[in-house]
């Protein structure tokens, strides 16, 4: 009898976990951004209610990415996409998504931004020699900035305002707080850059724009177009930053910047690995920051 009574149990339990295993719990809804910046902001804001997925592969090169298959599908089942609005790979995806996806929801997080013209070839203070014909396009790298970032974050926080209304309280509270995080940085930063206005970096690909304008600093790219350049345009960039008595330089490793050694022995001082991408994206603008004040 109770081997009878065991087999049953035994029985009832495999039914139990076999309906477990073909229906498991709901997962939560997608929201999808472009870079992880994004990520870190968003997940600040509507912190366990949704999952958020980045785009743009952990250490993949923005300049050159191709989102894949796998990618889009996924991007396709958001609920919303959150871009930056003016990165390459994002035109493309947003014209697949509108084949598609026509019922994806798309926001610009740009929208509100003052954004620069001219800077993102590289090597502009060389004349035309590199940037003739690119002087209209839209510097992308507007997250390399504390103020672009609080707006970005509004432009966050009022779409999921609209979209999941039954949770605004709780959007409201958790954006306040980043807001307040993000005010607190900024004076930390404008503090510690106060004494430096006017001062010049250079820096491999011309990602910090923005973050230069903030503050009253001087950008000096190194790079053409996302190149090498040649010894000729090299060595007059690095006479532009003897002159302008640079004492940092900054790279990217995503970026080809075999150059980037002989700039350093040149100019002679240190070379700072930087990434603009990262998730941890205030530690990220304190290293820009302090390795600028650094002596």
């Amino acid at each position: 009898m109770k081997l009878a009574k065991l087999s049953i149990l035994c029985g009832v339990m495999a039914m139990v976990f076999l309906f477990v295993g073909c229906n498991p719990s709901p997962s939560k809804p997608v929201l999808t951004v472009s870079i992880m910046p994004q990520k870190f902001l968003l997940e600040k804001i509507v912190g366990d209610k949704y999952d958020v997925h980045c785009l743009l592969a952990k250490g993949a090169n923005p300049e050159s990415y191709e989102p894949n298959m796998n990618h889009l599908m996924n991007l396709e089942k958001s609920r919303i996409f959150f871009c930056i609005g003016n990165l390459g790979f994002e035109l493309a995806v947003k014209n697949k998504l509108r084949l598609n996806a026509p019922e994806l929801q798309i926001v610009n997080c740009s929208e509100g931004i003052d954004l620069l013209k001219g800077t993102h070839s590289g090597m502009l203070h060389l004349g035309q020699e590199c940037a003739h014909g690119h002087n209209h396009e839209i510097d992308p790298h507007v997250w390399t900035s504390v103020v672009n970032a609080m707006v970005i974050a509004e432009n966050m926080y009022k779409t999921m305002l609209e979209y999941d209304t039954k949770n605004k309280k709780f959007y409201t509270k958790n954006y306040k707080i980043l807001m307040s995080e993000l005010e607190s940085l900024q004076k930390e930063l404008e503090q510690t850059l106060a004494t430096r206005t006017g001062t010049a970096f250079a820096v491999w690909h011309p990602s910090l724009s923005y973050f230069a304008r903030d503050y009253g600093l001087t950008q000096i790219a190194m790079e053409c177009e996302g190149k090498e350049v040649s010894a000729g345009m090299l060595k007059r960039e690095i006479d532009l930053a003897k002159e302008h008595n640079v004492k940092v330089i900054f790279y990217q490793k995503e970026f080809d910047n075999r150059q980037v050694q002989v700039i350093q022995e040149e100019l002679d001082v240190p070379l700072v690995e930087i990434n603009p991408m990262n998730y941890e994206w205030v530690d990220e603008m304190k290293t820009i920051a302090y390795a600028i004040v650094a002596e």
